[in-house]
């Protein structure tokens, strides 16, 4: 026994007739072999296991994906794109604007003004010939079809014919009042309309006005504490279109009676207003007495050549 051992221990020295006992090898395979599998089982966790951080990142990457895949380049956008066709139509025009009504006048006599009038004036503008303002009252319920803004009706004659129907209506109130080109020389175009404006509403044959609607934006002095300006009246108010109906007619009357006396200056074409064909009038004729001396041209014309 003790030789058969040295015999194994010198040949284990030697290097030779080493062999691994059968039981260890196989614990070795046993352990390999798990550890294959646990490998095997960590790989496939980890395929099929995310985490929330995993996740999220992951659906993003598949939204930006998706968004480059749906969205087009800006280069495929320009060329898909189509050019704007321009409206090369004629405009739309504009629609007609409601004539004038009587929520003015309707407003003060809730407030209890009885006697409500409108002004307004015609021929301030001219070189020659006089302004003239009218005043008028509509009573309730009164009103004249076809009645706008003077300046509106182009028609000379469609102004003759309201101005007969404002005047033969009896209901109506009317009254104007003139001043001359000599008393326009005197106070000054401004200063004679306001005086117009307010002589007028005194003189209405019903006696004074408790309210007056005056066209513009002053207001004349004496009836500060009565009256109400009101810009473009003569296109939002009955009575003051009325007023500007009669104020209009009445001067255009008067100035194709001038015109009968002067006709080398065509009065009964511009009325006096400073047109062309007019100013070469008074250069050549000089003026007449119907000019406004304080206007220009004329106040700096030599006037000593026309003697």
């Amino acid at each position: 026994m003790f030789l058969q051992r040295g015999v194994n221990i010198a040949t284990q020295a030697k290097g030779e007739g080493t062999t691994t006992p059968p039981k260890k090898k196989k614990v070795e395979e046993e352990e390999e072999e798990g550890a294959q599998k646990r490998e095997t089982k960590k790989e496939a966790k980890t395929t099929t296991t995310t985490t929330p951080k995993a996740k999220a990142a992951a659906k993003k990457t598949t939204t930006s994906t998706a968004k480059k895949e749906t969205t087009p380049s800006r280069q495929s956008a320009r060329k898909r794109e189509k050019p704007e066709k321009l409206d090369v139509s004629s405009p739309k025009k504009k629609p007609k604007a409601a004539g004038p009504t009587k929520y003015h006048e309707n407003s003060r006599r809730e407030k209890g003004y009885k006697r409500v009038c409108g002004v307004d004036e015609a021929g301030r503008g001219p070189l020659a010939g006089p302004v003239i303002a009218a005043a008028c009252i509509l009573p309730e319920g009164v009103q004249v079809e076809g009645v706008d803004d003077s300046k509106k009706i182009n028609s000379e004659e469609e102004r003759e014919l309201l101005y007969e129907a404002i005047m033969a209506d009896k209901r109506i109130e009317t009254a104007y009042w003139i001043c001359d080109e000599k008393r326009i020389d005197q106070i000054n175009i401004l200063e004679a309309t306001m005086e117009c404006m307010k002589k007028c509403t005194e003189t209405l044959p019903g006696g004074p006005v408790d309210w007056a609607l005056i066209d513009g934006n002053k207001i004349p002095k004496g009836l500060e504490d009565k009256a109400e300006a009101i810009v473009k009246g003569d296109a939002k108010s009955q009575c003051i279109a009325t007023a500007s109906i009669v104020a209009k007619v009445t001067r255009d009357r008067m100035m194709r009676e001038i015109d009968a006396k002067y006709p080398q200056y065509g009065f009964k074409d511009h009325k006096g207003y400073g047109t062309k064909a007019h100013c070469q009038a008074i250069e050549k004729y000089g003026p007449c007495e119907h000019h406004r001396m304080t206007f220009a041209p004329i106040k700096y014309m030599d006037l000593s050549k026309y003697e």
